[in-house]
């Protein structure tokens, strides 16, 4: 991460220095000198992280000056981005040339006073760099290619996800054939027996199971087929939900206690043959298991309950007899160069090529030690990896030689992640952020690693940074890193999930820097409890939502450099204590209360305090569903970096902010069911770069704030907008205004009117002269 951290940084520097070519800025700061010495070090440094991440595996000095490096940069990064929203402040306000010209005069005006602190902050943090440059001697780091790798576009056949099990033909069947036998009385819950798979992490037990739920003859016999991911965070109340879901969606709406989805558990399962298949189970504690094994009992006679875990005492605590228990083996080193291959080879062709590299690739796969992970991540690994030297050189890496096991680093994984280039590596490592066995919605994970900066690298390119964050997360992807994929009907993906292994892999290499705590009814919080340094490690953190409204902590100890802050759950998110958390968590870039969307579980944000308006850093805000939010405030508009705001739901919202078109970086707007809100500011019209615009609303009886025709300039508009008209819609000039033809990038448009104007609408939409891949649909009201 520190490689990627350092380049990111270099790029900014280089804009700085291109800024001072204009004599005002020079004026202004004073600072060029060190922003050259900040870049000349920088630079130096770049060329030995590469060797010096693989030698902190074996070395921990080697770690702890890499930790100290990545401090000053995550340091430097928050200065320089200060740095240049003051400056884009001060050209926003036309202050730049009455600065120049009174500086003579006025040398201590508020804005040059504001530059000096700054200046003399990016000195002292230069210090430390200088200190921290010297320091690499001594390690001896061999220099290598300042070049970035770029990540190699994957074919559009690349995301493999190894849907044929090769190996597990004859478990497969047995398990099946007791799945469809007799009941009996060995191992069962009042007729329900529970069959367990037993096996190493990474040994393919999840990719069996998911076979036979998805297997014809299984979903023919059974009246229904559950799947429930259990995970290592047991959580009776989510499982029980789950399973319910998975009977009836729609019961699950209005109960409120654990035991009124027990019963109503109870009520389906007595007149419906079901799989219930429970993933990756860890809990073996036998009162944790209690009230649910007591209304499966209720359950029809021929059911099953199919579980995959770890540990043999979990199959004994569900009552798996000695026969319905299933270990998976290793597999040969036959089976394992076949899943390889079928990953490394993918969309190739070239006999010639695959016979030529079979024989070191048949070496590799004795690598794998029979797991079908390690053949899936190796086979990602080598895929467009055309030359044999390539493949010789995976083969022969010293990384195989580290004795590493025992810290949970699983080698395959290591030697594919240090073969990534390096700006992706910390979109990867920030996937420790989410929980085990989460899925991930790609278009979420895209807009976080923008809103952390990890897409910047693409400014130049001419490409869109969303682009670039689909361009990574496929590479990502067609790695072996993600699976589980949802796609689209243009086969696209919109859902995935992350191996478990895949993710205590990422979760311990960034150590401390990733914290997660669970939240009960305390008030405060520590981030510094378990280490003296986790405080100044931690840059993000994931709360934990033990018990459903739970109330948000008044206070968090050691947030000051936190730049992350997700919740899981549902919990009471008060004024005062977002209050508080502003005032301490001013590197915040990113604050999402919905991370448990998908469940309907998110953070219940009351209000927004005005002191949201000193988090200058922050780029994404997700507030959906907060159901008692009425207003914004005003202060909110001050954040000139703001990327992305989500209000979606937030049922009680009356009125948007009127500075709102100060958000001048605002990319997406989200505000569908926000049914209080009768106009628009008039400022949206100036929010040119918005990509993402779910809703408008035009409405006559406010003239002076938004209008159709304020759609003028907001030429990048991605995909769907639903347009509000209320009043009289024949204004069509206001509508050719609009210049819709300009908006190539919209898919869909939905305009809503009342039905007494219904006779308007061919006129109104000829007046707009959308282009004509635009599908437009109109909806009476």
């Amino acid at each position: 991460m520190a490689e990627a951290l350092v380049s990111a940084i270099i790029e900014q520097l280089v804009t700085i220095a291109a800024e001072n070519a204009r004599q005002e800025f020079r004026l202004l700061t004073g600072v060029y000198i060190e922003v050259e010495n900040l870049a000349s070090n920088f630079k130096a440094i770049q060329c030995v992280l590469e060797d010096a991440e693989e030698k902190q595996l074996v070395n921990k000095s080697v770690g702890h000056w890499l930790e100290r490096l990545k401090q000053v940069s995550y340091d430097i990064e928050d200065a320089l981005d200060e740095w240049q929203t003051a400056l884009q402040k001060v050209e926003g306000e036309g202050f730049y040339k009455k600065v120049c010209h009174f500086i003579s005069c006025f040398p201590l005006c508020h804005q040059v006073v504001r530059f000096h602190s700054l200046a003399v902050r990016i000195k002292e943090i230069n210090e430390e760099l200088d200190k921290i440059a010297k320091e690499k001697e001594r390690y001896q780091f061999a220099t290598r290619s300042c070049e970035m790798k770029q990540p190699r576009r994957p074919e559009s056949t690349s995301f493999v996800d190894v849907s044929k099990l090769h190996g597990r033909d004859v478990v497969k069947s047995k398990i099946v054939s007791m799945l469809f036998g007799d009941d009996s009385d060995e191992g069962n819950i009042n007729g329900i027996q529970t069959i367990s798979m037993i096996g190493l992490g990474g040994i393919g037990k999840t990719a069996l199971a998911q076979m036979i739920y998805h297997d014809y003859q299984v979903r023919a016999h059974f009246n229904k087929v559950i799947w429930v991911c259990v995970s290592d965070f047991f959580d009776q109340n989510k499982i029980a939900r789950a399973i319910l879901g998975g009977l009836d969606q729609e019961s699950t709406n209005n109960l409120q206690t654990l035991q009124n989805v027990l019963d109503k558990i109870c009520e389906k399962i007595q007149t419906t043959r079901f799989l219930l298949i429970l993933d990756d189970v860890w809990t073996d504690h036998d009162g944790d298991w209690e009230p649910l094994r007591a209304t499966f009992q209720q359950g029809m006679a021929g059911s099953r309950i199919l579980v995959t875990t770890r540990k043999e005492s979990v199959a004994t605590v569900l009552g798996s007899s000695p026969s319905q228990v299933f270990h998976l083996n290793q597999l040969s080193d036959k089976v394992c160069w076949l899943i390889l291959s079928q990953m490394a080879f993918v969309g190739e062709d070239d006999d010639e090529l695959r016979k030529g590299l079979e024989d070191v690739g048949r070496e590799i796969a004795k690598k794998c030690k029979g797991l079908p992970l390690a053949a899936k991540t190796l086979g990602g690994l080598l895929r467009g990896k055309k030359n044999k030297n390539e493949w010789q050189n995976i083969l022969n890496s010293e990384l195989w030689k580290l004795n590493v096991a025992k810290e949970h680093i699983f080698t395959p994984l290591l030697i594919s992640y240090y073969d990534l280039p390096s700006e992706l590596r910390p979109c990867l490592l920030y996937c420790a952020l989410f929980p085990k066995d989460y899925e991930f919605p790609t278009y979420k994970l895209i807009k976080h690693w923008l809103a952390n900066g990890y897409l910047n690298s693409c400014k130049n390119s001419g490409m869109e940074e969303e682009e670039k964050g689909e361009e990574y997360f496929n590479y990502l992807a067609s790695r072996g890193f993600f699976q589980d994929f949802y796609k689209d009907e243009n086969g696209k993906i919109w859902l995935c999930k992350m191996h478990d292994m895949v993710h205590d892999f990422v979760q311990h290499l960034v150590n401390n820097e990733v914290l997660v705590m669970t939240l009960n009814c305390s008030e405060k919080l520590r981030l510094d409890s378990s280490s003296s340094s986790s405080s100044n490690k931690a840059h993000h953190l994931r709360l934990m939502i033990e018990k459903d409204y739970t109330i948000f902590p008044m206070s968090i100890n050691g947030i000051e450099k936190l730049r992350s802050l997700v919740t899981i759950g549902e919990c009471c998110v008060r004024v005062e204590a977002l209050r508080v958390l502003f005032k301490r968590a001013k590197c915040l870039r990113l604050l999402d209360f919905s991370l448990g969307w998908l469940n309907n579980n998110v953070g219940k944000v009351k209000g927004i305090p005005k002191e949201i308006g000193k988090l200058i850093h922050l780029r994404y805000l997700n507030l959906i569903c907060s159901e008692n939010l009425r207003h914004l405030p005003e202060e909110i508009c001050d954040l000139k970096n703001l990327q992305y705001l989500n209000l979606s739901n937030c049922f009680r919202l009356e009125k948007l902010p009127d500075g709102i078109g100060n958000l001048i970086n605002l990319r997406c707007l989200y505000t569908c069911r926000c049914v209080l809100l009768y106009y628009y500011p008039k400022g949206i019209g100036r929010l040119t770069s918005l990509r993402e615009l779910d809703r408008v609303i035009a409405n006559v009886k406010y003239p002076k704030e938004f209008s159709i025709g304020d759609l003028e300039n907001l030429d990048l508009l991605h995909g769907w907008l639903e347009i509000l008209l209320v009043g009289n819609v024949t204004h069509m000039e206001e509508a050719k205004r609009a210049k819709l033809h300009k908006k190539i990038h919209l898919t869909e448009l939905e305009i809503k009117v009342a039905e007494r104007y219904a006779g308007e609408m061919e006129g109104l939409i000829e007046a707009l002269n959308p282009p004509t891949t635009l599908k437009i649909s109109t909806l009476l009201c």
